[in-house]
């Protein structure tokens, strides 16, 4: 009798156990995932794309609303994760830690601020409130994972998907004959800075020995001794020149002041 009994006992507390471990751990996926907070802005951007899909009338306000909650639950999922360890995950494809966190949090705050403040003046010119917040959605999500990331195809996937929605913002008013040349010059030169970065990035491959994260790369650099080659010379420069066509840093800027000139939203 007592046996049984020491074995029911037993049998409840490893029961127990059991799903307090089961527990733990979907408590860290939910606060201890790396990419928690772009997977919210991930889950709205679908249930906007569903929303405006089935919806007959166009209600923008909850379109509205499932963005700015989808932007605030990934700022304080951010804030939640600030004192946690630098994590390297995705078989070292993005890296968290406390300096990008902060990148995050910003590009998160800017769209935060950019959809309340463009709200009235979408509604008064009465053009598509949809497609606005989900190029904002998407460029936000860009953003967000090129600060963490850690590999050259990841980072050159979140530059161009930040790109791709800047493009579409620029040329957001479509009878606007300024808007329009405005996005094709942006296309052009977003065109070329993206294959000249992309060749760059494929001489640091070679040169590493097939290697695409950072930290291998530099590795493969050094123990191939192709760190002072010709070649990692003009991957270098065509980093660079791709990185400042895209920032339009001097001299890579003269196709900045007739797009800004042609995007509504900035003047």
């Amino acid at each position: 009798m007592v046996y049984h009994t020491q074995n029911r006992y037993y049998n409840f507390y490893l029961y127990i156990g059991k799903i307090s471990m089961k527990l733990e751990l979907d408590l860290s996926f939910l606060y201890g995932s790396t990419i928690l907070p772009e997977c919210i802005l991930i889950v709205c951007l679908i249930i906007i794309l569903i929303l405006d899909l089935i919806s007959e009338e166009r209600d923008t306000s909850s379109l509205y609303f499932i963005s700015l909650m989808g932007l605030l639950i990934s700022i304080g999922l951010l804030l939640f994760q600030w004192n946690d360890k630098p994590i390297i995950s995705f078989s070292g494809n993005f890296q968290t830690n406390s300096f990008n966190r902060i990148f995050r949090l910003l590009i998160a705050l800017c769209s935060l601020l950019c959809i309340p403040l463009s709200v009235e003046y979408i509604r008064r010119t009465k053009m598509p409130m949809t497609e606005f917040i989900i190029f904002v959605l998407t460029a936000t999500i860009g953003g967000m994972f090129l600060c963490g990331a850690n590999d050259l195809i990841t980072i050159f996937v979140a530059l161009e998907c930040l790109s791709l929605c800047s493009y579409l913002l620029s040329g957001y008013t479509k009878k606007d004959v300024r808007s329009n040349e405005a996005v094709m010059k942006y296309l052009l030169m977003g065109g070329i800075s993206s294959s000249i970065l992309a060749y760059g990035f494929s001489w640091l491959y070679g040169l590493s020995g097939g290697e695409t994260q950072l930290q291998e790369v530099i590795n493969g650099l050094i123990n191939t001794r192709m760190y002072n080659s010709s070649g990692a010379f003009i991957g270098l420069i065509c980093i660079i020149v791709g990185i400042g066509f895209k920032l339009s840093l001097v001299p890579f800027h003269q196709w900045t002041p007739d797009v800004y000139e042609g995007v509504r939203f900035v003047s």
